[in-house]
């Protein structure tokens, strides 16, 4: 596997995706249920619990060979891809900017329309 320090870089941030919203998450219940702050090892468990969660996140993504097996693939095949360049992107952005303006004019315009359809309807 040529493609591990690219694989790793991805488990990890998945890993650290885990421990965020797990540790919100558990600020979360902290804040809202009062009940909970009552334990005295809630404050460690809040640091602690998303931690262990990363850790194991990544310790099953590193070792679990289907996985690596698939994020290989994904990698080999990402590399394949012929990207644009920056003049096609901003091209490409343009046309789509401009294309987004006059839908939403003509769409403005026949809901002026249709508003003013409707009035007239509604007040004869």
């Amino acid at each position: 596997m040529d493609n591990r320090k690219i694989i790793l870089a991805f488990y990890m941030v998945c890993s650290a995706v885990l421990w965020f919203l797990s540790r919100s998450l558990l600020e979360w219940l902290y804040h809202t249920f009062y009940a909970i702050r009552r334990y005295a090892a809630v404050g460690t468990l809040r640091e602690i619990v998303p931690v262990i969660l990363g850790a194991l996140l990544f310790g099953f993504l590193f070792r679990n060979p289907k996985v690596n097996t698939v994020m290989d693939e994904v990698v080999s095949e990402l590399k394949k891809v012929t990207w644009p360049g920056k003049d096609d992107v901003m091209k490409s952005t343009t046309v789509v900017i401009i294309c987004i303006l006059i839908a939403s004019f003509i769409l403005a315009g026949f809901d002026l329309l249709w508003g003013k359809v409707i009035t007239f309807l509604l007040h004869t």
